[in-house]
């Protein structure tokens, strides 16, 4: 088993412990593994970034094991909240890498379920809409790095991200 594996155990025993939170009624469980908070980092060593693709596999592995629709319920309510919380640019690039990841492994045939994106994407638009200047102020750099954001989802998943909102005059 090599180091990725590894990564996608630990994040199995992670979701394994929030699936059993968001079962007792704690609907943003499943936002703290997603955007690794806490004791719910999933990463090789300190020093990395959190890891959203073994937690990706590892929601897909444990809901295979137990065939529990509230696996994705939960999921896709992390996605929520993650999407409603997004106040900077590193946690819109984790919804996007998590959101990329999730098309990549439908489209691959490698999922245990399929995600129903389209309200996730439609959320997701209308916060990119209302924030979008916030995240221009955040970083000189956002724009370039959104624009190619956009490309990336066209192309490779057909999805249409909002860009930049249209002033009224």
């Amino acid at each position: 088993m090599g180091a990725y594996d590894d990564l996608v155990e630990e994040a199995v025993f992670f979701v394994k412990q929030i699936h059993k939170e968001y079962c007792a009624g704690k609907e943003i469980a499943y936002v703290v593994i997603l955007s690794g908070l806490g004791d719910y980092r999933v990463a090789v060593n300190p020093d990395e970034d959190h890891n959203e693709q073994a937690v990706v596999d590892a929601i897909h592995q444990y809901y295979a094991e137990t065939g529990d629709q509230r696996v994705i319920d939960g999921y896709q309510m992390g996605m929520f909240t993650l999407i409603r919380v997004a106040g900077n640019i590193r946690t819109l690039d984790s919804i996007l890498n998590i959101l990329f990841y999730q098309l990549e492994k439908e489209q691959e045939g490698n999922t245990s379920f399929i995600l129903d994106t389209e309200e996730i994407v439609q959320k997701l638009n209308s916060m990119i809409s209302e924030r979008y200047d916030t995240y221009k102020n955040e970083s000189p750099r956002f724009e370039g790095w959104f624009s190619r954001m956009q490309t990336y989802a066209l192309e490779k998943h057909g999805l249409v991200l909002q860009g930049k909102p249209e002033q009224s005059s």
